[in-house]
C-alpha cells in the first residue's frame, strides 16, 4: 500500500501546484495596468505607460498606412493590438484588457518591439486580403512585407544579402528553403535580404497594382505560386532563377542610398596580377641599389 500512497500524494501535490499557479497567474493579471492608444485604424494596449503605448501605436498605424495602400486592402473588423508583458498567457480571453471589442481582430505581440507590432498589423492586412486562404501566403512574403511596413527595406539586410549571394557567389535559397527562417544571424540576414529583394523585384518591375492583384487571386482560392504564375507569368520552378537574373538590380539599385559592394581585392586578383607584383619586387630592389650607387656613393 505504501507505493500507492506515495503515488496518490504526488497526484494531489500536482493538482495543488496547478491550482496555485493558476491563482497566481490571475492575481498577476489583476495587477496589470493597461494603457491604450487609439489611432485611425487600430487600438493598441500596452503595460509600460501611455508614452510607450502611443509610440507603438504610431508604428502600428504607420505600418497599416503603408501596407494597406500597397496591397489595396483594409481590415474590416476593429483591429486590436495587445502587447503582452513577459510571462502572460495571450490565449486566455479572460486576461484581455478591458475595452477590447468582441468582434475585434485581436493580434497578440509578446515582445515589446516596434517591429513585432508592425508585423502583427501587416499580417492582419495580409489575412484580410486573402481571407480563408491566408495560410497560402508563405513566410518569406509575410517577412518581406513586415520589413516593408517600416518604409524602405533596411539596408543592413539588403547589403548582407548582396554580399553573401552576389559577391560570394552563393546560390539564393530555394522556394522550399524559404519556408523556414534560419537560426543563425548571418543566414537570417541573407534570408530576409532575399525575401526583401523578391518583393522589391515584384514592385519595381510590375508595380504595386500587380502585387494587389496577386493577393486578390490568393483570396479567390488560387494557390500562392500558381497565383504568381497567373499574375507574373513565372512558374514556381523558375521563380528563383528569374529572381537571380534581376537580383543585383532589385537588391542594390532600387534603393540608391545602398552603396554597391565589390568583391574583396584578394578575390579579384588573378595570376597576371601575382606575376606582375612578383616581377616588380626584384626590379624595385635593383633600382634602389643602382640609384644609391649613382647618387650617394
Amino acid at each position: 500500500m505504501r507505493p500507492l500512497g506515495l503515488k496518490t500524494l504526488a497526484i494531489v501535490a500536482a493538482i495543488l501546484a496547478g491550482f496555485v499557479a493558476q491563482v497566481a497567474l490571475h492575481a498577476q493579471s489583476d495587477d496589470i495596468e493597461w494603457s491604450s492608444a487609439e489611432r485611425d485604424n487600430l487600438t493598441l494596449w500596452h503595460t509600460q505607460g501611455q508614452l510607450r503605448a502611443d509610440d507603438l501605436a504610431d508604428h502600428g498605424q504607420g505600418a497599416y498606412d503603408l501596407v494597406s495602400e500597397l496591397i489595396d486592402v483594409d481590415v474590416n473588423a476593429p483591429l486590436a493590438i495587445i502587447v503582452w508583458p513577459a510571462g502572460s498567457d495571450p490565449t486566455d480571453p479572460s486576461l484581455f484588457p478591458a475595452g477590447v471589442e468582441e468582434d475585434a481582430d485581436v493580434r497578440h505581440v509578446v515582445r515589446n518591439a516596434s517591429g513585432d507590432v508592425r508585423s502583427a498589423v501587416t499580417n492582419a492586412l495580409i489575412d484580410a486580403a486573402t481571407g480563408a486562404h491566408a495560410a497560402q501566403v508563405p513566410l518569406w512574403m509575410r517577412s518581406a512585407m513586415g520589413f516593408w511596413s517600416a518604409g524602405p527595406l533596411p539596408g543592413f539586410f539588403l547589403r548582407r544579402a548582396g554580399s553573401v549571394a552576389l559577391f560570394d557567389h552563393e546560390q539564393y535559397y530555394s522556394v522550399e528553403q524559404l519556408e523556414t527562417i534560419p537560426t543563425s544571424w548571418q543566414f537570417q540576414a541573407k534570408y530576409f535580404g532575399q525575401a526583401g529583394g523578391m518583393l522589391a523585384w515584384f514592385i519595381q518591375d510590375w508595380g504595386p497594382e500587380t502585387l494587389a492583384e496577386l493577393f486578390r487571386a490568393v483570396g479567390d482560392g488560387v494557390a500562392f505560386y500558381e497565383a504568381i504564375e497567373q499574375v507574373y507569368g513565372i512558374p514556381e520552378e523558375n521563380l528563383i532563377a528569374e529572381f537571380t537574373k534581376n537580383a543585383e538590380r532589385a537588391l542594390l539599385l532600387n534603393w540608391p542610398y545602398i552603396e554597391p559592394q565589390q568583391q574583396p581585392f584578394y578575390e579579384r586578383l588573378n595570376l597576371n596580377h601575382v606575376i606582375a607584383i612578383a616581377a616588380a619586387i626584384p626590379v624595385a630592389i635593383l633600382l634602389f641599389f643602382v640609384g644609391k650607387r649613382l647618387f650617394y656613393d
